[in-house]
């Protein structure tokens, strides 16, 4: 796929469902970025939007990824405009943002989902996912996050490496709170 057709297949996208819209768009970027050897990992609101099966909803896509510059100037040749820290793409109303270059997680857990046969996205994984909302839950005192972290924890429970979860944490009070949510579910 060259920028063209890129440029072309998401702007079919501007009718097509807000989810749709942003993981196929998500994965056209992917794409176009691999022959540049950069990976950009889907996290944040998005993340949880696949997890849950759409029961979460986002408005924007967040990316992790190294090679800012080149990814910037992607977007820029794909469309979007850079609005403070978010790109936009106005005729297909996508938001994407890259808060930053180092995956909170492990590089080696996340997944590669195929949207269909020649498009696929990275996705931090399940527990680093879970991880980033019990942080959020903690120390910014987000009950939405500590609602959706716990809810993935439970949804997912039997498929996750507690282990991996319990050696994640990084402070008392992550310790706690993850014990917390492990506990409610066990009960």
């Amino acid at each position: 796929m060259d920028i063209n057709e890129a440029r072309v297949e998401i702007e079919k996208l501007v009718d097509a469902p807000k989810y749709d819209a942003m993981i196929n768009t998500a994965a056209i970027i992917t794409k176009l970025l691999e022959k540049d050897n950069i990976h950009p990992i889907v996290v944040g609101g998005l993340s949880v939007e696949i997890y849950t099966q759409s029961d979460y909803t986002t408005r924007d896509i967040d990316f992790v990824s190294d090679g800012y510059m080149k990814i910037a100037d992607l977007l820029f040749k794909l469309g979007f405009e850079k609005e403070d820290r978010h790109f936009y793409h106005e005729k297909v109303e996508i938001a994407i943002e890259i808060p930053d270059n180092y995956l909170a997680g492990d590089y080696n857990r996340d997944i590669k989902l195929a949207i269909d046969d020649d498009k696929y996205v990275y996705v931090i994984s399940i527990e680093d996912i879970i991880m980033d909302r019990l942080r959020a839950s903690v120390h910014w005192r987000s009950s939405e996050d500590k609602i959706w972290g716990f809810k993935l924890l439970a949804n997912n429970y039997e498929r996750v490496d507690l282990t991996y979860m319990r050696q994640s944490v990084e402070t008392k009070l992550e310790e706690i709170e993850l014990e917390n949510w492990i506990s409610q579910i066990e009960e």
